[in-house]
């Protein structure tokens, strides 16, 4: 289906795919009064903005509608995002002990971080055991053992979840699909396997067993299969309080909820917290269960359309009989999902408007690579040049959290904005960044080429992220720079 241009001189509805402050005139776009051309010609491109009044809206929507929601770091992770979510009410799901110690670097409370994983190594379990975090989910019988023994060794007492599978399928792709029996997460309830792990966890004597845990799938816009695994689980629970005596009082429903890239039409999240929690108080009274606390986990429906991304035109080709190419400045690098999931995207010209006529384009980035395709046929102005902007919207999750240094492009600058102000999140990546691995027998690996230089030296390399502010108000005088506060932002 062909992405769909914005009107040029209204500002599009909260519904749309597009950051709450965005809106488009005359003069282009801009997100929350800051115009995105002054952005990009300060900042660079590719560059994501990040729309903070977004961001922290949907924490308190979250947070507000379910007894606990943990915001899950996966999907775009940024000590100013951890913070931000933290301050709204939520808590924090983690996948690796990478993501744990970024969290714990940024100041979060140990007490509100979840870890979850498929396959957690000794080190991870041990940095959560040894930081106090709230809960380990655990995915399997092996990974309970490991963790008791570790627990045991350092004398506490360890709060655990136990994922299971609950053979409910979320109607996404299937990359993203994770509560089918065929999954690498979890264990399955049919056979009895998840029901002995569950009896292992009770018994294991530096482990306090909280409940259970389950993830459906992925850019869920129904609340059907949520209301289905409910109902699973909830039979579950009550064959471990007959089967084993003991009564779970968590209940973690996973994450994936929705977003909307183009024309998906995902449910309020208030409406689809109502019925979650309907159907779990209506399911325990039939069953004769306690009410358990009900944890949910969002990650891509905080982040995805509080985030936009800027490119610029390198090239326009036209094949005739063919297809129309608009090559951009990034790609596959800071936007991997169109190659995995055939993911589609909404596009819009972000420069001032000149109104030329829509056609049918493909956008492509630019990495030696023929997948390397943005936006399959969507609609923009006919006199869109080399040196145009455009913005992609909806692009906070799993765009830079997934992203590469394929053909040694540095991963871009985020910015946030906020009452007309931006401030820089997380700066360029330079091009001696990508050199920080490398052990040269030789030397240090520092020599240069002759004429490798940046351009603030004489050189050819672009401009570096030394010259990106922090924050500032736009369009005012004595913007600042510090290379300090930017890599404390990192």
């Amino acid at each position: 289906m062909p992405g769909r241009n914005p009107p040029p001189d209204a500002a599009l509805p909260p519904a749309g795919p597009w950051p709450i402050t965005a809106a488009f005139g005359s003069g282009g776009l801009g997100v929350a009064g800051v115009a995105a051309a002054e952005l990009a010609g300060e900042h660079g491109t590719p560059l994501l903005v990040v729309d903070e009044d977004h961001v922290r809206r949907r924490c308190r929507t979250f947070a507000g509608a379910f007894p606990r929601a943990l915001y899950a770091v996966k999907a775009f992770t940024s000590r100013r995002l951890v913070r931000i979510a933290q301050e709204e009410g939520m808590g924090l799901l983690v996948a690796s002990g990478g993501e744990l110690a970024a969290c714990l670097r940024a100041g979060a409370d140990p007490a509100r971080i979840a870890f979850h994983g498929n396959n957690k190594s000794d080190e991870e379990l041990e940095l959560a055991v040894a930081t106090g975090i709230d809960l380990v989910i655990a995915d399997n019988a092996s990974e309970l053992a490991r963790l008791d023994a570790i627990a045991s060794g350092t004398g506490r007492r360890q709060a655990v979840l136990f994922r299971v599978i609950p053979g409910v399928s979320a109607g996404t792709h299937s990359f993203v699909e994770t509560g089918e029996l065929d999954s690498k997460f979890g264990t399955p309830i049919p056979g009895g396997l998840a029901l002995r792990a569950v009896a292992q966890a009770a018994l294991a004597p530096a482990l306090e067993l909280r409940g259970i845990h389950a993830h459906v799938g992925s850019q869920i816009v129904r609340a059907e299969p949520f209301l289905s695994a409910v109902d699973v689980l909830l039979d579950f629970m009550a064959e471990v309080r007959a089967e084993l005596g003991v009564e779970l009082p968590v209940l973690d429903l996973g994450g994936g909820f929705g977003a909307v890239y183009t024309d998906e039409r995902p449910p309020d999240v208030e409406e689809v917290a109502a019925a979650m929690l309907d159907r779990v108080a209506e399911g325990c009274r039939r069953r004769g269960l306690p009410v358990p606390e009900v944890v949910v986990e969002p990650g891509r429906a905080v982040v995805a359309n509080a985030v936009l991304t800027l490119y610029r035109v390198g090239s326009v080709k036209e094949i005739p009989g063919v297809r129309n190419f608009v090559a951009v400045d990034g790609g596959m690098s800071d936007n991997i999902r169109p190659v995995l999931y055939g993911a589609r995207y909404t596009v819009a010209v972000a420069h001032p408007v000149r109104r030329g006529a829509p056609r049918t384009v493909t956008v492509v980035g630019k990495h030696c690579e023929s997948g390397d395709v943005l936006a399959r046929d969507v609609d923009l102005p006919d006199d869109l040049a080399p040196g145009d902007l455009l913005a992609f919207a909806a692009t906070g999750a799993y765009g830079y959290s997934m992203a590469s240094n394929y053909n040694r492009l540095g991963r871009p600058a985020v910015v946030g904005v906020r009452d007309g102000r931006a401030e820089v999140w997380l700066r360029r990546e330079r091009p001696e960044d990508l050199d920080r691995l490398e052990v040269d027998p030789e030397g240090d690996g520092s020599a240069r080429p002759a004429g490798l230089t940046s351009r603030a030296e004489g050189g050819s390399i672009p401009p570096q992220s030394d010259t990106e502010p922090g924050r500032r108000t736009a369009g005012g005088p004595g913007a600042t720079s510090s290379r300090e506060a930017e890599g404390r932002a990192l």
